[in-house]
């Protein structure tokens, strides 16, 4: 925040010029020097009649007109804010231009703005300034004043010295505590770039105006006060951070031509850049050329944003905005939007948190938070990406509708049987036990009692900690029943930041949740049909926007959306230093493998079975184990009446890639366990290995069809390689699947070798 100190006096040096257009003719740059109206008085004086000579009859060009002007330079740095309120004290019916930003580039790029600025001085404003800058140099702030007597020119530096000396003080709004909360994070630790910042890109079909676009998004700016608005806090003290609103904000826009450098480089580095959350705009916009197409023009478009100040619902209101504007030439109609997030600012300042403080601190705390997973040692966050059909997402959505629940439950279950599932023992002798699971699900924010807050953009969307009680006997429509209700109860407080949550239940921080669960959900846009006939108009078609992925402050995020064509695309954000990346991505596996197949599951089915019939195979990371893969998935637990499962599968070696495929190994009766780690270090393939045991020597084929059914409903290659007298069963097994995705059978003998199994396979 800019202090009156700052602001006691007002250095500057006096440059003046009578310039022809271009480049202007200017004296070299002189030490900063506090203003002295004696001196300026000369220096107006000696200066005033300096005329600029004609060039020579050789050196004649086209006659061109002089732009006369005064030119300061100000050597003290200021806001942009205070300049602009300043400059329009000086200049009262001055206009949004009054101050300009520029890049010069080149050795004269500074002449040529310097040119602009003197002739916009030649239609009418008294005065005008820009702030110019170069690449790798701090900019330079000069302000021109039209040409006049010398007494005009030393009451108009007066009036702004005055200005500058005794700035207007800033209008602020308390922020919230989410925000707080958000802000500590982004701001502290060592490795947080690009923490909390979200991309949300899709594809321009059509031509694409980059001045007009540019100028919609001014115009957005200029109507929508969150995006003129910035943080600041005091740098010595613990008091609270506040945002500070400024009149005006200039969006960034950058275009790259086509073979620029590639897209997932260019997502990286525009994240990790992240934002001057001290300055407005913490919003802005980056175009790259795809080149030519047999459709026409395709651009790509990335909007980068930060979490403190908007989120997904509100930068999909402030994008119908931009298209409105853009139809229009780049110019958006009416006023400023009310409410704003002083509305909101005023709205939570007059909370009772009582109730809150009473519903949070009855509670139960979770026993399981973390995510299973190896010791990871990275840096940064990592990325995973899997896909639900349109036809498998209008299934789910179908069938948690029959159990009065929506998707985001479907997603929320899945999620807390996977906890439910990495924190049973894996000794196999070990009866499963109940646990209560906890992670953070988000609410909108949106459901409060202030008009218009559907249609309010800014930081409302808020992750509030959520536990539920699994036990082996669970049923998913229990569960489903269970996260259904408990949102509904986290809804009536949707307003609390999860640190407020926390301290109300007492929850120390080793049980808080380390895993956010998000659904995303659209605002309702009754007008967007309007918006796409006006876009076809002008020969444009524009994609749906597809969320990148936020880093969070949680070691992973799982989050779910809608794409154009109805498919339901799970992404996880995890951190590296937390998780390993193959760890995240298992998870992240496992969970879209279960939203497969809750629809055909049936309804009683408890949990201790559900995991075991639709899991197979997958293995169960252990906290604290070795980053190596682990050597085997431990078989089904046994129940006080004898085994639960009669054949048992173990992961010797995973899938190098997703898709490649399993090879199940059925060894004959007898042969020792010890010999198959050995084996596993010595496989070649891009396939998982596996062995494929039962656990009494007289299973029959049939007992083998829970393991292998949800491995051929992945649709990967799968081989069973049997050794000689196991010929027979492997072919019955695998009869038991369909026709399409019926196993290769491998006969081989007991001492083939691995590497010439895997060439054989890849012929295959």
């Amino acid at each position: 925040m800019m202090t009156t100190r700052q602001f006691a006096s007002a250095p500057v040096t006096l440059f003046v010029a009578g310039t022809p257009e271009p480049p202007p003719c200017l004296p070299a740059r002189r030490p900063p020097r506090r203003l002295d109206a004696g001196s300026v008085t000369a220096a107006l004086a000696r200066t005033a009649t300096r005329q600029w000579r004609p060039p020579a009859p050789e050196e004649r060009q086209p006659p061109r007109r002089a732009a006369e002007f005064h030119l300061v330079e100000l050597y003290q740095p200021y806001a942009g804010t205070v300049l602009r309120t300043a400059l329009r004290a000086v200049e009262p019916g001055a206009g949004p231009d009054v101050l300009w930003e520029r890049e010069a580039a080149g050795p004269d790029g500074l002449d040529g703005v310097l040119a602009e600025l003197g002739r916009s001085l030649a239609h009418g404003p008294r005065v005008r300034a820009v702030l110019v800058g170069r690449p790798g140099a701090a900019r330079r702030l000069f302000v021109g004043i039209a040409a006049g007597p010398p007494v005009r020119t030393l009451g108009v530096l007066e009036e702004l010295r005055s200005a500058l000396s005794h700035p207007p003080a800033p209008v602020t709004v308390p922020t919230s505590a989410l925000q707080r909360e958000l802000l500590r994070d982004a701001t502290g630790g060592a490795d947080h770039g690009g923490r909390h910042v979200e991309q949300l890109s899709w594809n321009w079909h059509g031509p694409l105006d980059t001045d007009r676009f540019t100028a919609a998004w001014q115009s957005v700016f200029d109507h929508e006060l969150v995006l003129r608005a910035a943080f600041d806090w005091p740098e010595d003290t613990h008091d609270d951070p506040w945002i500070v609103l400024h009149d005006r904000a200039v969006p960034e826009v950058i275009r790259h031509p086509s073979g620029a450098p590639g897209w997932e480089e260019l997502l990286d580095a525009d994240r990790r850049r992240g934002f001057d959350l001290r300055r407005p705009a913490l919003l802005r916009a980056t175009l790259v050329d795809t080149g030519p197409s047999d459709e026409g023009p395709v651009t790509r478009v990335l909007l980068t944003y930060h979490h403190a100040m908007l989120d997904g619902w509100s930068v999909r209101l402030l994008l119908q905005s931009f298209y409105r504007a853009y139809l229009t030439g780049g110019t958006l109609p009416g006023g400023e939007r009310r409410p704003d997030l002083r509305d909101h600012a005023r709205w939570l300042g007059a909370q009772d948190t009582g109730p809150a403080r009473q519903f949070w601190s009855t509670r139960p705390a979770a026993t399981v938070v973390v995510p299973a997973g190896h010791i990871a040692h990275g840096r940064g966050s990592g990325r995973a990406r899997r896909r639900l059909t349109p036809y498998e997402a209008v299934r789910l959505r179908g069938w948690a509708a029959a159990w009065g629940a929506g998707e985001s439950s479907a997603l929320q279950a899945a999620w807390a049987l996977l906890l439910y599932r990495a924190a049973q023992e894996p000794d196999p002798r070990v009866a499963p036990r109940a646990v209560r699971v906890g992670f953070a699900v988000t609410l909108s924010g949106r459901g409060i009692p202030l008009d218009g807050i559907d249609r309010l953009p800014g930081a409302l969307r808020t992750p509030l900690p959520i536990t539920v009680r699994v036990h082996p006997s669970t049923t998913v429509p229990q569960l489903l029943a269970a996260l259904r209700d408990g949102v509904l109860d986290l809804s009536s407080y949707e307003w609390v930041s999860p640190g407020q949550a926390h301290r109300w239940n007492g929850t120390p921080p080793g049980r808080r949740p380390q895993s956010l669960v998000v659904l995303e959900h659209l605002p309702l846009a009754p007008h967007h049909p309007r918006l796409d006939t006006g876009l076809a108009a002008h020969g444009i078609h524009v994609d749906t926007p597809t969320p990148a992925g936020t880093f969070t402050s949680y070691p992973i995020t799982l989050t779910a959306h809608y794409d154009a064509t109805g498919g339901l695309v799970l992404t996880t954000v995890h951190d590296r230093a937390l998780l390993a990346d193959r760890d995240a991505t298992e998870l992240l596996s496992q969970s879209a493998h279960l939203l497969r197949s809750f629809p055909d599951l049936p309804s009683g089915l408890a949990t201790t079975e559900l995991l075991r019939t639709t899991l197979a195979g997958h293995p169960v990371p252990h906290p604290g184990g070795p980053s190596d893969p682990a050597p085997s998935t431990p078989s089904a637990p046994t129940g006080p009446t004898g085994p639960l499962e009669t054949v048992h599968l173990d992961v010797l070696r995973r899938a190098t890639r997703p898709g490649a495929g399993w090879v199940l190994l059925l060894p004959p009766p007898g042969t020792p366990d010890a010999r198959f780690p050995a084996t596993a270090r010595t496989w070649p393939g891009p396939q998982a290995l596996a062995v494929l045991r039962p656990v009494h020597d007289d299973a029959p084929p049939s007992a083998y069809r829970p393991l292998l059914a949800p491995l051929l409903e992945s649709r990967a290659p799968v081989a069973l390689v049997a050794t000689a007298g196991n010929g027979l069963i492997a072919c019955e097994i695998a009869r038991l699947g369909p026709a399409a995705t019926a196993p290769l059978v491998v006969l081989a003998t007991t001492d083939t070798d691995l590497a010439a199994l895997a060439a054989v396979l890849a012929r295959t």
